[in-house]
């Protein structure tokens, strides 16, 4: 079974591209163009010591853990690169279906595309940036066990695209801190991918999988 990641830069506002894992390769397919097969490698951020079942999706089958969630021990958006954009304008940057502009303050005018429902809109107000793995699945799964500066990595993580979403406001609430088991997209053709990601975030951050979760998550792309 593949794992789709979506492909962007950080500051380009070309379209992205979705890119499938094939038995050690990728095929990354561009908005326009053919598709190019090219190698790939997955690194994970961090590790553990927890021994646990092993799901067929190459991720560790635990309980979640309980309690001591606050929002504020993650980072909120801030300047990773001093290039006067924050996460969430970066975001909206990258993913700008036509070329953006950017005025004072890293104002960003562009054109996005929520793929959780199909909504576009030039209105960047009326998005938010979505955390794939909101930031409570995170901490039951394992970022519990983290330091602040990998809590602030993870929740401003830049380093693969799509693992931070321009979605309209309303599905993101929506969804809340739920994993698929629980939430899904209302667009049921971005449903394989939804969970392709889901799976390539946890294992690039070595985050654990509640029963539920693995059976629904196996189930899903099962049938992709």
């Amino acid at each position: 079974m593949g794992i789709v990641v979506v492909v962007t830069a950080c500051g380009s506002a070309k379209p992205s591209a979705v890119v499938i894992e094939v038995d050690n390769a990728v095929v990354t397919t561009a908005p326009e163009g053919p598709a190019v097969l090219t190698p790939i490698a997955l690194e994970k951020k961090t590790t553990t010591t927890t021994v646990a079942s092993t799901s067929s999706l190459g991720l560790r089958i635990e309980a979640e853990h309980v309690g001591g969630y606050k929002r504020t021990l993650f980072a909120d958006w801030y300047d990773a690169d001093g290039d006067g954009c924050n996460t969430r304008q970066e975001v909206l940057i990258a993913e700008s279906i036509i070329p953006v502009t950017i005025g004072d303050a890293c104002t960003v005018t562009g054109k996005w595309f929520s793929v959780y429902d199909g909504v576009t809109t030039t209105k960047s107000r009326g998005f938010d940036i979505d955390h794939m793995v909101p930031l409570k699945e995170a901490w039951d799964s394992g970022a519990w066990n983290w330091n602040t500066d990998q809590r602030k990595k993870f929740a401003n993580d830049l380093d693969e695209p799509f693992f931070l979403i321009a979605v309209t406001a309303s599905s993101n609430r929506s969804k809340g801190e739920r994993d698929p088991a629980e939430w899904m997209p209302t667009s049921v053709s971005y449903h394989c991918e939804y969970a392709r990601i889901w799976v390539q975030i946890k294992r690039a951050w070595d985050l654990s999988v509640d029963p539920a979760e693995n059976t629904f998550l196996t189930r899903t792309l099962a049938s992709c």
